[in-house]
C-alpha cells in the first residue's frame, strides 16, 4: 500500500511541478519573506522528499527469522538426524532458506538479537511520514486565510458551528502522523540497543506495539497524502499578489549584491528551472514504471 501511494504521489507531484514551474510566489525563510521562488520549485522539493521515501522503501530487505530457541537451529538439525538425514546442519540451514523463499522473504542467518531488520523498517516508515509532513506543513501555512495561496481538496473540513471555515483536516492528520512516527521508531532503536543474551527479555517484546502503530500511521497518512496532493488547489493569482506587494523585500538580496535596485521578481529565480529538471529526471524511472 505504501509503494502504491508513493508511486501515485510521484506522478501527481511531477505534474504539479511541471504545471507550475513558472508560477511565481514568495519564498519564505524563518517565517519571513526571502527571495522569489516558483511554486513548481516548492513542489519539486516535496517531490524530492517523496522520492527519498520511495527509494528507501524499495531498498528494504525483509529477512526471515528461523533460528530456534537460541539461534542455532539445533531442534531442526536434531529432527533431521532422527530422520536419518546426513549432514544435519546443512539440512537445517537449507530448510530455513527454502521456507524463507516460500514466504517471499530474504533468507538470512538467525538474527534474534541483531535488530537492524526491525529498525530499518521503522526508519523507512518514518522517512515516508517525514516527506508527507513536509507537504502538510506547507499546506497548513499557505492555506491560512491571510495567505490563501493553497487549499485542500473541496468537500472536507467543514465546521459544525462556523460555516465560513474549511479546516485543512488532511494536512492536520498527516502532520499528526509525522510528529508521532519518530517517537515510535526511537522505541525500536531503544529496544535494539537493549538486546541481551540469545533472546532478549522485554526488549524484543516492546517492539511489537510501536512497530504496529508506526505501520498503521504510515499507511493511513500515505492515503491521506495522496488525496491531498491529488486535489490540492493552487491559487496562482494570490501568489502573484503576494509577490507584487512584497517585491521590494523579495529583491533585497539582489540589490545588496549588485548595489542597484532590484528589477523584476520573475528575473531573480536563479537556476530554478534547471533544479526542477534535475528533480524530474530523478523521478523519471518511477514515471516510466507508471506509464
Amino acid at each position: 500500500r505504501l509503494t502504491h501511494d508513493l508511486q501515485a504521489q510521484v506522478t501527481l507531484l511531477a505534474d504539479l511541478v511541471e504545471r507550475h514551474r513558472r508560477s511565481l510566489m514568495a519564498g519564505r525563510t524563518l517565517t519571513q519573506h526571502a527571495v522569489p521562488i516558483t511554486f513548481g520549485l516548492k513542489a519539486a522539493q516535496w517531490l524530492q522528499g517523496v522520492l527519498d521515501a520511495a527509494d528507501e522503501l524499495n531498498r528494504l530487505v525483509l529477512p526471515a527469522q528461523f533460528g530456534g530457541a537460541a539461534g542455532t537451529l539445533a531442534a531442526t538439525a536434531e529432527l533431521a538426524h532422527t530422520a536419518g538425514l546426513a549432514d544435519r546442519g546443512r539440512v537445517a540451514v537449507d530448510l530455513a532458506r527454502r521456507a524463507a523463499v516460500d514466504l517471499g522473504l530474504a533468507p538470512a542467518p538467525p538474527w534474534h538479537t541483531s535488530r537492524a531488520a526491525i529498525t530499518r523498517l521503522g526508519d523507512a516508515l518514518v522517512r515516508c511520514t517525514d516527506a508527507w509532513g513536509r507537504i502538510a506543513n506547507d499546506v497548513l501555512v499557505l492555506s491560512r486565510p491571510e495567505i490563501a495561496e493553497l487549499a485542500e481538496p473541496a468537500g472536507r473540513g467543514g465546521s459544525s458551528t462556523m460555516p465560513h471555515k474549511t479546516n485543512p483536516v488532511l494536512s492536520v492528520l498527516i502532520r499528526r502522523a509525522a510528529l508521532a512516527a519518530p517517537l515510535e521508531a526511537a522505541q525500536l532503536h531503544l529496544a535494539a540497543a537493549a538486546c541481551v543474551d540469545e533472546r532478549p527479555d522485554g526488549a524484543w517484546h516492546v517492539e511489537w506495539s510501536p512497530l504496529r502503530n508506526l505501520g498503521r500511521h504510515a499507511v493511513v497518512a500515505g492515503a491521506q497524502a495522496t488525496e491531498l496532493v491529488a486535489g490540492l488547489r493552487v491559487d496562482t493569482e494570490a501568489m502573484a499578489a503576494t509577490v507584487d506587494a512584497a517585491a521590494s523585500d523579495l529583491l533585497a538580496e539582489q540589490e545588496s549584491l549588485t548595489g542597484r535596485p532590484g528589477t523584476q521578481p520573475a528575473s531573480y529565480v536563479g537556476a530554478s528551472n534547471l533544479i526542477i529538471d534535475e528533480v524530474l529526471a530523478r523521478a523519471r524511472p518511477y514515471l516510466e514504471e507508471t506509464s
